[in-house]
């Protein structure tokens, strides 16, 4: 069975961004970056919903071709090229593949049960990226690990990553580790699932 994890940058009060989408205040250097690499070797199949989405698609792919691109960032997008990419969305109408951003594939409605044949197949891990399908995967019991970087800074306000869960998540530190920048990796897994599901979030 492959594992699927979700990774997500917290600040201290626990939002993942603030206003208008605001993510400049997320902790990013060379070793952020490495571990960014050795996160990626580990999956093979990206799941996002689909505003991260299209972040990543305007972002990794001209990334490529700017000649100022740093060798680790390089070595990003062509892990995030060469995987496989499913983006969950109601609202998009097709996805567009180039040299530099392929092996996409669009799906309309979330379906749990379809998510769970992909985890039975053979392969790395998954990746999951996006804060309404991150909800959806949790409230099925789809996610197996949590990672969540917790930065050094309070934003006030934003975003939480949990936000719309209408229950209790009973997780369970398995390791952590510390960055040089003052970031916290923590590992967490759910062992006993969610004890009370609500409805799906729409994408």
């Amino acid at each position: 069975m492959r594992k699927a994890y979700l990774f997500v940058s917290l600040s201290l009060d626990g939002y993942f961004e603030g206003p208008n989408h605001d993510i400049s205040w997320h902790n990013v250097d060379d070793e952020f970056n490495e571990f960014a690499i050795e996160q990626l070797k580990e999956a093979d199949l990206l799941l996002f919903g689909r505003r991260t989405y299209q972040l990543m698609e305007a972002s990794w792919p001209k990334a490529a071709k700017d000649p100022t691109t740093s060798e680790e960032n390089l070595e990003i997008v062509d892990l995030i090229n060469n995987a496989n990419k499913i983006v969950f969305s109601r609202t998009l109408r097709t996805v567009e593949e180039t040299e530099n951003w392929k092996n996409t594939k669009l799906v309309h409605e979330f379906d749990p049960a379809a998510v769970r044949r992909l985890k039975e197949q053979p392969g790395k891990g998954i990746w999951v990226g996006g804060s309404n399908l991150a909800l959806s995967l949790i409230k099925a019991n789809l996610i197996d690990e949590f990672r969540f970087m917790i930065n050094p800074v309070v934003i006030g306000k934003g975003t939480s990553i949990l936000e719309g869960i209408q229950g209790e998540l009973d997780l369970e530190l398995t390791k952590t580790r510390r960055f040089s920048s003052g970031n916290i990796l923590l590992y967490y897994n759910l062992p006993k699932g969610i004890v009370k599901a609500g409805p799906f979030a729409r994408l």
